[in-house]
């Protein structure tokens, strides 16, 4: 994971929004192999369904498109899984004294 290492948030985010732009496109490719959409020789609005064989069924689109977007949401969550989250280290339950410098446990200070 050297690559991802390198990148900060902000190129996290493009190289996500990139990788759902590219399962878009591939997507709508997949989805439509075998779609005829030309002139069938039949008059235009008419009523006839016309299924071309090796064409997806509508139900068969939707998994195409569930499984991409699981693929999306799984590599997303790869590349933004390594970032270091804002105020690490607090709320650890660990308590710091303001001033790092003096020692809780030497009461010279509480003498003078």
């Amino acid at each position: 994971m050297g690559v991802l290492d390198r990148l900060n948030l902000a190129q996290r985010v493009v190289v996500i929004v990139g990788l759902g732009a590219v399962l878009g496109f591939l997507g709508d490719y997949v989805t439509s192999l075998n779609s005829f959409t030309g002139w069938t020789g039949y008059a235009p609005l008419s009523s006839s369904l016309l299924r071309v064989p090796g064409s997806f069924q509508p139900w068969e689109q939707l998994l195409v498109w569930l499984a991409l977007v699981a693929v999306w949401v799984a590599a997303s969550l790869f590349v933004l899984h390594g970032l270091p989250r804002r105020g690490a280290g607090h709320g650890t339950g660990e308590r710091r004294s303001v001033d790092a410098s003096r020692d809780p446990d030497d009461d010279r200070s509480a003498t003078t």
